[in-house]
Protein backbone atom coordinates (compact mmCIF):
# COMPACT_ATOMS: atom_id res chain seq x y z
CA UNK A 1 0.00 0.00 0.00
CA UNK A 2 1.41 3.32 -0.60
CA UNK A 3 0.50 7.06 1.35
CA UNK A 4 -0.47 4.86 4.60
CA UNK A 5 -0.49 6.43 8.05
CA UNK A 6 0.61 5.15 11.61
CA UNK A 7 -2.32 3.25 12.16
CA UNK A 8 -2.60 1.39 8.68
CA UNK A 9 1.39 1.13 9.02
CA UNK A 10 0.85 -0.59 12.16
CA UNK A 11 -1.85 -3.10 11.15
CA UNK A 12 0.15 -3.93 7.99
CA UNK A 13 3.19 -4.88 10.23
CA UNK A 14 0.75 -7.27 12.48
CA UNK A 15 -0.61 -8.71 9.25
CA UNK A 16 2.82 -9.49 8.08
CA UNK A 17 4.28 -10.47 11.23
CA UNK A 18 1.12 -12.92 12.32
CA UNK A 19 1.58 -14.67 8.48
CA UNK A 20 5.68 -14.58 9.45
CA UNK A 21 4.91 -16.29 13.10
CA UNK A 22 2.13 -18.89 10.68
CA UNK A 23 3.73 -20.19 8.17
CA UNK A 24 7.54 -19.06 8.33
CA UNK A 25 8.87 -19.94 4.87
CA UNK A 26 6.06 -17.59 3.46
CA UNK A 27 8.16 -14.54 1.12
CA UNK A 28 6.43 -11.16 2.06
CA UNK A 29 8.53 -9.18 -0.75
CA UNK A 30 6.25 -7.30 -3.20
CA UNK A 31 4.62 -10.73 -5.64
CA UNK A 32 4.97 -8.27 -8.47
CA UNK A 33 8.74 -8.53 -8.47
CA UNK A 34 8.61 -11.78 -8.48
CA UNK A 35 6.47 -12.45 -11.05
CA UNK A 36 8.29 -10.55 -13.53
CA UNK A 37 10.98 -11.90 -12.93
CA UNK A 38 9.89 -15.82 -13.42
CA UNK A 39 8.40 -14.44 -16.88
CA UNK A 40 11.79 -12.95 -17.91
CA UNK A 41 13.38 -16.58 -16.89
CA UNK A 42 10.43 -18.11 -18.94
CA UNK A 43 11.58 -17.08 -22.27
CA UNK A 44 8.73 -14.56 -22.24
CA UNK A 45 9.17 -11.36 -24.79
CA UNK A 46 7.32 -7.81 -25.06
CA UNK A 47 6.92 -7.89 -21.34
CA UNK A 48 5.11 -4.78 -20.49
CA UNK A 49 3.15 -3.42 -17.41
CA UNK A 50 1.77 -0.65 -15.06
CA UNK A 51 1.39 -0.44 -11.79
CA UNK A 52 -2.25 1.06 -11.03
CA UNK A 53 -3.28 2.99 -7.67
CA UNK A 54 -6.31 1.54 -6.28
CA UNK A 55 -8.10 3.25 -3.78
CA UNK A 56 -8.06 1.64 -0.03
CA UNK A 57 -11.28 3.75 1.04
CA UNK A 58 -14.16 6.22 -0.88
CA UNK A 59 -16.18 8.23 0.98
CA UNK A 60 -16.95 6.92 3.93
CA UNK A 61 -20.57 6.68 5.63
CA UNK A 62 -21.64 6.49 9.11
CA UNK A 63 -23.75 3.78 8.65
CA UNK A 64 -21.55 1.03 6.91
CA UNK A 65 -17.32 1.69 6.33
CA UNK A 66 -16.68 1.92 2.65
CA UNK A 67 -19.95 0.51 1.58
CA UNK A 68 -22.82 2.67 -0.73
CA UNK A 69 -24.51 5.19 1.09
CA UNK A 70 -28.23 5.41 -1.08
CA UNK A 71 -28.91 2.74 -2.93
CA UNK A 72 -27.30 -0.92 -4.02
CA UNK A 73 -26.19 -0.41 -7.43
CA UNK A 74 -24.55 -2.64 -10.11
CA UNK A 75 -21.55 -1.20 -11.93
CA UNK A 76 -23.47 -1.42 -14.94
CA UNK A 77 -25.89 0.97 -13.72
CA UNK A 78 -23.24 3.64 -12.14
CA UNK A 79 -21.42 3.35 -15.22
CA UNK A 80 -24.42 4.62 -17.31
CA UNK A 81 -24.84 7.11 -15.32
CA UNK A 82 -23.69 10.46 -17.07
CA UNK A 83 -23.51 12.79 -13.77
CA UNK A 84 -20.72 13.45 -11.88
CA UNK A 85 -22.38 11.27 -8.82
CA UNK A 86 -21.54 8.29 -10.83
CA UNK A 87 -18.17 8.61 -9.64
CA UNK A 88 -18.66 8.30 -5.97
CA UNK A 89 -20.16 5.15 -5.97
CA UNK A 90 -17.84 3.98 -8.91
CA UNK A 91 -14.76 4.65 -5.93
CA UNK A 92 -16.82 2.83 -3.28
CA UNK A 93 -17.56 -0.27 -5.58
CA UNK A 94 -13.80 -0.12 -6.46
CA UNK A 95 -11.90 0.37 -2.86
CA UNK A 96 -14.77 -2.50 -1.55
CA UNK A 97 -13.13 -4.96 -4.39
CA UNK A 98 -9.47 -3.69 -3.33
CA UNK A 99 -10.18 -4.10 0.36
CA UNK A 100 -11.42 -7.51 -0.48
CA UNK A 101 -8.76 -9.01 -2.66
CA UNK A 102 -6.31 -7.57 -0.21
CA UNK A 103 -7.78 -9.55 2.50
CA UNK A 104 -7.99 -12.52 0.48
CA UNK A 105 -4.76 -12.52 -0.79
CA UNK A 106 -3.15 -11.20 2.52
CA UNK A 107 -5.35 -11.98 5.85
CA UNK A 108 -7.35 -15.26 4.90
CA UNK A 109 -4.56 -17.51 6.12
CA UNK A 110 -4.19 -15.46 9.40
CA UNK A 111 -7.50 -14.67 10.28
CA UNK A 112 -9.20 -17.76 8.95
CA UNK A 113 -11.33 -18.18 6.40
CA UNK A 114 -15.10 -20.29 6.26
CA UNK A 115 -17.86 -19.02 8.63
CA UNK A 116 -16.74 -17.25 11.61
CA UNK A 117 -13.70 -15.38 10.32
CA UNK A 118 -11.33 -13.44 12.34
CA UNK A 119 -11.46 -10.10 12.88
CA UNK A 120 -10.27 -7.86 9.52
CA UNK A 121 -7.94 -4.70 9.86
CA UNK A 122 -10.69 -2.93 7.26
CA UNK A 123 -13.43 -3.44 10.47
CA UNK A 124 -12.06 -0.58 11.84
CA UNK A 125 -13.82 2.83 11.17
CA UNK A 126 -10.69 4.91 12.05
CA UNK A 127 -8.10 3.00 9.92
CA UNK A 128 -10.46 3.65 6.86
CA UNK A 129 -11.16 6.89 7.39
CA UNK A 130 -7.39 7.66 8.10
CA UNK A 131 -6.78 5.89 4.33
CA UNK A 132 -9.36 8.31 2.88
CA UNK A 133 -8.02 11.09 4.42
CA UNK A 134 -4.32 10.32 3.25
CA UNK A 135 -5.78 8.73 -0.11
CA UNK A 136 -4.04 5.67 0.50
CA UNK A 137 -4.31 3.02 -2.23
CA UNK A 138 -2.95 -0.44 -3.25
CA UNK A 139 -0.46 -1.01 -6.02
CA UNK A 140 -1.96 -3.40 -8.76
CA UNK A 141 0.58 -5.21 -11.11
CA UNK A 142 -1.03 -5.56 -14.57
CA UNK A 143 1.36 -7.18 -16.91
CA UNK A 144 1.40 -8.82 -20.37
CA UNK A 145 4.06 -11.08 -21.92
CA UNK A 146 3.96 -12.45 -25.43
CA UNK A 147 4.80 -16.18 -25.28
CA UNK A 148 8.22 -17.43 -26.59
CA UNK A 149 8.42 -17.80 -30.51
CA UNK A 150 11.64 -20.30 -29.69
CA UNK A 151 10.23 -22.43 -26.70
CA UNK A 152 13.31 -23.64 -24.86
CA UNK A 153 13.66 -27.33 -25.09
CA UNK A 154 13.07 -29.70 -21.84
CA UNK A 155 15.21 -32.89 -23.68
CA UNK A 156 18.94 -33.11 -24.77
CA UNK A 157 19.24 -34.61 -27.79
CA UNK A 158 22.15 -37.24 -27.74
Amino acid sequence: MVNMGNRARRAVRSIKTRMQAAEPEISLSPASDNIQKMLGRRGFENLNRCMVGVPVAGSISDSRAGSLDEKDLSLDDILRDNSMHGEVPITKVVAKVGRWWWSRCYEAGVTGEGDAPGPSIWDDKALLKECEKRETGFKLLVCYAQKPLNPRRRTVSV
